[in-house]
């Protein structure tokens, strides 16, 4: 009797194992859904931002914007150095642009402690420059976390363009 549960058990196992993708396998097909409002509407992120130019998401409720000044005052937030409260907290953590020179859209990312898939978000393979908040980051070439981005990404880092090969190409990203 217990070599039939146990067989059933080994088999089923097997079974699952065999129906998922394998450790390391790019999953941005099967990205989470990200769904956010934008001037009333909700708008699903991996399917394209519509014109929204700036988003913010805390891992629970994202919020867009027709830009990022659009953005900061919505959300309280200042990039200016000589503000009082500039990235003064990890609730603005990371923000990675389209654009070199932080220019294009821009996604604000304030998650912590988790591997945070861009496909999700609209923004795999999409990144041209970036500013790290208090928080540092860890940037990765693929959507599953593999690939270490070579370029600094320490707490209060900023960077107009991408490591030479990087430009476009980050897919994940982890904010400690």
């Amino acid at each position: 009797m217990r070599r039939s549960i146990a067989t059933a058990i080994l088999g089923a196992a097997i079974g699952l194992l065999a129906t998922t993708a394998p450790v390391g396998a790019d999953q941005s097909e099967r990205a989470e859904e990200v769904l956010a409002t934008f001037e009333g509407a909700t708008i699903n992120l991996a399917e394209g931002w519509g014109e929204a130019g700036a988003c913010t998401s805390d891992g629970t409720a994202a919020r867009c914007y027709r830009t990022e000044a659009d953005m900061n005052a919505a959300e309280g937030e200042s990039l200016d150095p000589s503000g009082p409260a500039t990235f003064a907290t990890c609730s603005a953590s990371l923000r990675l642009y389209r654009g070199t020179s932080y220019s294009g859209g821009v996604l604000q990312l304030t998650t912590r402690y988790t591997l945070i898939n861009l496909a999700s978000h609209g923004f795999n393979n999409d990144t041209s420059s970036y500013r790290v908040g208090p928080c540092a980051a860890t940037f990765y070439d693929t959507t599953t976390g593999s690939g270490v981005y070579p370029g600094s990404t320490a707490a209060n880092v900023s960077k107009a363009t991408m490591s030479s090969g990087w430009d476009n190409r980050i897919g994940s990203v982890y904010i400690a």
